[in-house]
């Protein structure tokens, strides 16, 4: 029996190696990644998993703006309990604007509709910080008026989601359809 030479050895080993690596990568060829419609699919999932509750937190809190202001519009409300309750609400959509800004992973093919879906919570938080500033002394005409650029973009999130949720045969919320209709922001006189 002879020995082998280090050099041999070490061309053996370089090889076994490299055989190892590609048969494992081979084993995950056919998997559900990303890439996969099965991984597509899982994606989306569980973006829509993440996505909907902040939406529906979001629009139950924006629902009980209505009130607080038309109760201060028609006076049934003191400028300090409007305010107090009015920052409250901002504070706490201030923390839904960081929940939807923070929401990974997305979906490939929503990454740049989820960013600008996202931007609109900043828009809103902004409306809402102005509201609150403007409600002592009923200020309301210098509030910002983004709705038409928040509507935009949620329709161009609601429609890109719409697609790729078709095309991959996903069931999205009833709800989602309605989402960038009516008013985007409360209306400083209630409803």
């Amino acid at each position: 029996m002879t020995k082998a030479s280090p050099g041999r050895h070490r061309q053996s080993s370089a090889i076994a190696v490299a055989t190892v690596v590609i048969t494992l990568a081979g084993c995950g060829a056919g998997s559900a990644g990303v890439h996969s419609e099965a991984g597509r699919v899982t994606a989306l999932r569980r973006y829509l998993a993440q996505v909907e509750p902040i939406r529906l937190k979001v629009n139950r809190l924006l629902d009980r703006a209505d009130p607080v202001l038309t109760g201060y519009s028609r006076h049934q409300l003191g400028e300090r309990e409007a305010e107090r309750r009015l920052n409250s609400l901002e504070h706490r959509f201030a923390a839904y604007t960081v929940q939807i800004n923070a929401l990974r992973p997305v979906p490939d093919e929503l990454r740049v509709a989820q960013q600008s879906y996202a931007h609109t919570y900043i828009l809103e938080d902004a409306y809402l910080s102005a509201l609150v500033a403007a409600t002592p002394d009923r200020s309301f005409d210098d509030l910002p008026d983004t709705q038409d650029a928040q509507r935009a973009a949620i329709i161009d999130w609601r429609t890109r989601l719409e697609v790729l949720a078709d095309r991959l045969g996903v069931q999205l919320p009833s709800d989602i359809g309605v989402a960038g209709r009516g008013e985007i922001a409360p209306s400083p006189l209630g409803s």
